[in-house]
């Protein structure tokens, strides 16, 4: 009799190593199929298709394969592959991940690589290794196709209806797969109520909870009182973002305005309900909980008449006694866009913007792919969005801030930045990650809302666990591969 494991996770689009959408959920799902040159475990970086890996110098690597490796086709996966695979990634422009510091990746032999980059990264192999994905090249180099992959998992079917089928991959190399199927329903997860009864309803093994749906664990406990339950920090942030290419959002001092007034501490027990869900935004952007939290950035300030004051400095005040302030002299209703996810939040924000003059207009898409759409197109003032990679990775502060929202660029932080990619330790990355939260808290690119904590909700079939620093290179999401291997002994 097969064995089957599913998973709350919905509908990313196709598992595409190449092309997979950029978000956290679709590089996961893609991981069940495609590998690494290295993994992580719940303690740090472990040997995955690369056995051993040396440091020639400062921007040289080379990696040793596994002999015997094979594609799910029964075809051998050699260091040509990889090679490949980070050649044909940069060429491509990765939009997971910035290539630019690849200079070239060479075979060496069937089982070696040499990695050169373009410049010094000293901890390319927690950053990349752990991230790009490994490709056939006789596949990839001809006609692309999802069909052969070395992972635990292949790709049986996918459609945006109905969602994803693995099938166990019956030449993995490493420990045996634990389920012959491994599922991922395309259901339409709109709102935790709907994870909540799938998972009651046993139409998946395990769902993911976040910041106010924590009121829901009491529910599934009373239901199904064997479900295992763990609680975690999400390592993610939601945000009020600006539209950085208008003004007066282009402008930091109305930027501080928006954030005087808002009353953080409140919005999180208005929305999430109480603090055991959710902790409120700090100014440098990185949470509390994180190893390089700066606390000597403080914390967020609520004072709506320091906001009217800056505004007024700004010329951008409520002239016809409307209780709305004017723009250039003319009615002024910004647009703020969300997600049905985040109506509730955008509502208080809403509320609270008004109480200085700021009257805006809501705006709510279906999810978060149609309110990147919008952001990617400029049609909006302010959004309410999240990401994760807050907090786990202190290289997440290089990219952050242009990946999600309006792409935001200062020259005092860039040269930070660069210095940053170039530390030598983690110790160090962490001590300059630490510095850059007092420019982000100055120039107040977009406001940390509120941190959520995550619940990991299982019937037990896998053992999942929260991944060290993240999946990648920062997902918080504990959903790792390894949960669905046999033990290695």
């Amino acid at each position: 009799m097969s064995s089957q494991i599913s998973i709350g996770l919905g509908n990313w689009g196709p598992p595409n190593p190449v092309r997979f959408y950029p978000r956290g959920p679709a590089y996961v799902i893609t991981s069940f199929a495609y590998d690494t040159l290295v993994w992580k475990d719940s303690k740090g970086v472990i040997p995955w298709l690369a056995v051993k890996w040396v440091k020639l110098n400062d921007t040289a690597w080379v990696f040793y394969l596994r002999k015997g490796l094979t594609w799910s086709d029964g075809e051998p996966l050699t260091a040509e592959d990889v090679a490949f695979s980070y050649n044909y990634l940069k060429e491509s422009k990765w939009a997971w991940k910035d290539m630019s510091v690849l200079k070239r990746a060479v075979a060496l032999n069937e089982t070696t690589v040499l990695i050169e980059l373009n410049r010094p990264f000293p901890l390319f192999v927690e950053e990349y290794a752990t991230t790009v994905f490994v490709i056939p090249k006789r596949v990839w180099s001809s006609k692309p196709s999802l069909s052969v992959s070395s992972g635990p998992y292949v790709l049986k079917s996918y459609s945006p209806g109905s969602g994803y089928v693995f099938v166990k991959n019956p030449r993995f190399w490493g420990p045996e797969p634990l389920f012959d199927q491994l599922v991922i329903p395309s259901m339409q997860f709109t709102s935790p109520q709907a994870l909540a009864s799938a998972f009651i309803s046993g139409k998946v093994d395990a769902i993911t909870l976040m910041g106010k749906a924590w009121r829901l664990i009491k529910v599934i406990e009373s239901r199904k009182p064997n479900a295992i339950i763990k609680k975690g920090p999400m390592y993610w942030v939601l945000f009020l973002g600006f539209n950085l290419n208008k003004y007066p959002f282009d402008v930091k001092e109305f930027r501080k305005a928006v954030s005087l007034a808002l009353d953080l501490k409140q919005l999180v027990l208005r929305s999430v309900g109480s603090f055991e869900g959710a902790l409120p935004g700090v100014p440098g952007y990185v949470p509390p909980y994180s190893a390089f939290y700066n606390k000597n950035v403080g914390v967020h300030e609520y004072s709506p008449k320091e906001a009217v004051q800056l505004m007024e400095k700004l010329g951008i005040r409520d002239s016809d006694g409307d209780g709305c302030v004017e723009l250039n002299g003319r009615k002024w209703r910004p647009l703020l866009v969300t997600s049905k996810s985040w109506v509730t939040e955008a509502l208080i924000v809403k509320e609270m913007l008004e109480r200085v003059g700021i009257c805006v207009n809501v705006k709510t898409v279906a999810g978060t792919k149609q309110l990147d759409w919008i952001v990617k197109n400029g049609a909006f003032d302010m959004e309410i969005n999240g990401h994760g990679a807050t907090g786990n990775n202190p290289f997440a502060l290089t990219w952050i801030f242009k990946a999600f929202g309006t792409p935001w660029f200062n020259e005092k932080y860039e040269k930070l930045m660069r210095k940053l990619t170039s530390a030598k330790n983690l110790e160090e990355a962490e001590e300059i990650a630490k510095e850059a939260q007092g420019i982000i808290a100055d120039e107040v690119p977009r406001i940390a809302l509120y941190y959520p904590y995550q619940f990991l909700v299982s019937d037990g079939k896998a053992h999942w666990f929260f991944t060290y620093n993240g999946i990648d290179g920062g997902i918080p999401l504990p959903y790792n591969k390894l949960a669905l291997l046999k033990p290695i002994r």
